[in-house]
């Protein structure tokens, strides 16, 4: 009769380890990435009551008899994970995405250099892609752990040039102010910079009425129907025809002293820029004279065609790369990612630059995967061939992006299952239950 209480005990504590796995299916049902574990039974270890024999076809002789065994109840065979792909769940962030298909994310601490053997690189491979690029221009998720995959080689992947114009900033341009007429004898009428007077609609008392004098020059130097085309000029306000070949911007002011007069003189910084672009256009910006001796000069540049990118075959980090113009890293607005985990920002000139390549791992036997803390495992020892891959090849799968992969737990059979392990459980108990009464019975026989 003990035999049977070790039995029931044993069966509970079996339940009980079910239990805890079904009740963490059901905690992680929102996980993003969770991949649901089944519970296994087996029953426990045996002794015979009787022993089997074989029989003999000699005059006289027994026939063979079976063994008769005795269990001594169940016992956890296994936990197994069912790396079932869960459901897309639509995201708002371009950088989340998800792998339909077999395949892993390989993601963890910096590693320098690149490698291929992704099995001794000590990295963690990863369900769930919730990306974005660091403050050093890095691929990371969320846990801070760098994204791994292929590089784009130097020298290719950079995108077209445009042409630019040239343009030139001066600093300290001086502003001749014209007082007196017959109606403002005491208001400026007049503004003048580098020799074009034009009239005024106002009064210049303060900073922001100088900018708009300013501004009021600029627009009637910029209008075509004042500028000079003829062959002998005529008096101002003409203006020369070279200033139809670019365009005046005003930055700001640059000071103010007192004159002699009880007002002020003002100076401004301007940005001309030509309407034309290339390595010639300076010749333009030239053509209006020279405003102030204090200049900054940014050359034109011709259309350059851009170079297709072209993948290192090994891993390594992704990163935003160097723009050969500035030396800087690509200024990016915005982020993509596409089915063959191609990374690509859109830079302030709208164009598309290629950062690398996110790189799928195919592990042979995904249950020889350990998890660990949040959402990673580790390599196990029976995981067998781990091997990385462009995304695309099935079965490892795609990338899609602005979806991240729901949990793959199935809530009607947990619960299914809730009921038969707690039926099971209570069986088990009562099973101790009955064989304590017997063993009471047993005492009292004695009594």
């Amino acid at each position: 009769m003990v035999r049977s209480m070790i039995a029931g005990v044993a069966g509970l504590r079996a339940h009980q380890s079910k239990m805890d796995v079904i009740g963490n299916n059901i905690a992680n049902v929102n996980t993003w990435g969770f991949k649901s574990y089944s519970y296994n039974f087996k029953d426990s270890m045996y002794t015979n009551s009787i022993n089997s024999s074989g029989g003999s076809v000699l005059a006289g002789a027994s026939g063979g008899r079976n063994a008769s065994q005795v269990g001594y109840g169940s016992q956890l065979s296994s936990i197994s994970n069912v790396f079932e792909t869960g459901a897309p769940s639509p995201s708002s962030r371009e950088m989340d995405c998800m792998i339909d298909g077999t395949g892993f994310f390989l993601v963890g601490g910096m590693v320098n250099g690149s490698f291929n053997n992704v099995a001794d690189s000590g990295l963690y491979l990863s369900r769930v892609g919730i990306f974005s690029v660091d403050e050093n221009g890095y691929l990371v998720d969320d846990q801070r752990s760098y994204v791994y995959g292929y590089a784009v080689q130097e020298g290719t992947g950079t995108p077209e040039q445009p042409a630019t114009a040239a343009s030139k900033k001066y600093a300290e341009v001086p502003i001749n102010l014209t007082f007196g007429d017959a109606t403002r004898p005491t208001k400026p009428t007049k503004i003048d910079i580098n020799g074009i007077a034009v009239d005024l609609s106002g009064n210049v008392q303060s900073e922001s009425d100088i900018q708009e004098a300013v501004q009021e020059w600029i627009k009637y130097v910029s209008n075509t129907n004042n500028q000079d085309t003829t062959a002998n000029p005529q008096p101002n306000p003409l203006v020369p025809e070279t200033y139809a070949k670019v365009k005046i911007d005003f930055n700001n002011i640059d000071s103010r002293t007192a004159n002699a007069t009880g007002g002020y003189d003002w100076t401004v910084s301007l940005t001309v820029t030509s309407v034309n672009t290339g390595v010639n256009s300076m010749q333009d910006v030239d053509g209006i004279g020279t405003l102030s001796a204090t200049s900054e000069d940014t050359p034109g540049t011709t259309w350059q065609p851009g170079v297709p990118a072209v993948y290192s075959d090994q891993l390594s980090t992704i990163q935003i790369p160097t723009d050969p113009v500035t030396g800087l890293p690509y200024e990016l607005t915005s982020y993509r990612i596409t089915e063959n985990g191609t990374v690509t920002g859109v830079d302030k000139q709208n164009r598309a630059i290629v950062l690398g390549k996110v790189a799928l791992v195919a592990v042979e036997n995904p249950n020889g995967l350990e998890k660990t803390n949040g959402y990673y495992y580790t390599i196990g020892e029976n995981a067998g061939a781990v091997t990385h891959e462009e995304a695309g090849a099935q079965p490892i799968g795609i990338i899609k992006g602005s979806y991240l992969e729901m949990a793959n737990v199935d809530l009607a059979n947990e619960f299914s299952n809730i009921i038969t392990t707690q039926r099971g459980f209570q069986a088990n108990s009562k099973i101790i239950t009955v064989t304590d009464e017997m063993l009471q019975e047993l005492v009292n026989m004695k009594r």
